[in-house]
């Protein structure tokens, strides 16, 4: 039975939008509709990513169903799927098969504040890693020192590019700049106190 949405194919209308919120209200749909399309977008963040993450390799559903041992069907059925149908061990294997890193995050979305103090704790947790590598291994002592050379002038130089770009406060100018030629690790100021450990990505 052929119904009536079948027999009346849409016409183009020529007119192009940026995301597919902007499609929804340009097209005038209604409120409805898009709550529903929300809902979904939202349903299916997770299998679209790998589904993006498999196509940004360059494998097909099918190659990547020889990887993960299932048929093509079985990869284009997660794939077209909700995100409470997908397993961690699918994706652990998306993540195996196409060679990247995937992180999974639960709760609710990090502030800015929060964002920011959850890297610096993890880049502190790395700084000093390889701080113990370079005093434990002589080889690797000249790399390593190098290294936190050209960290501190970057990490210094993108704070002081974002702290320029605040509102000046009076008639006082404060402005930061990197002046290249100066040994970068005879400013680095002392690590801030151990950062609390939250685990908050899988």
């Amino acid at each position: 039975m052929t119904t009536e949405i079948e027999k009346t194919p849409a016409k183009p209308t020529g007119r192009k939008y940026a995301s597919v919120d902007a499609l929804l209200r340009g097209e005038g749909l209604s409120q409805d509709a898009q709550s529903k399309a929300k809902e979904l977008k939202s349903e299916t963040r997770v299998v679209l990513q790998l589904a993006k993450l498999r196509q940004a390799t360059g494998l097909t559903q099918e190659e990547m169903s020889k990887h993960l041992g299932v048929t093509q069907s079985a990869v284009s059925k997660l794939e077209a799927g909700r995100d409470e149908d997908v397993t961690l061990r699918e994706i652990r294997e998306y993540a195996r098969v196409t060679d990247q890193r995937i992180c999974v995050m639960f709760g609710k979305p990090l502030t800015h504040v929060e964002a920011v103090k959850l890297h610096a704790c993890g880049l502190k947790e790395r700084l000093e890693a390889l701080a113990k590598i370079a005093n434990q291994n002589e080889e690797f002592q000249s790399e390593i020192k190098g290294f936190f050379g050209e960290a501190f002038f970057n990490l210094f130089n993108i704070l002081a590019g974002f702290n320029n770009m605040l509102p000046a406060e009076g008639d006082v100018e404060i402005k930061i700049e990197v002046v290249r030629g100066q040994n970068p690790s005879a400013a680095l100021a002392p690590l801030p106190r151990a950062c609390k450990k939250e685990p908050v990505m899988a």
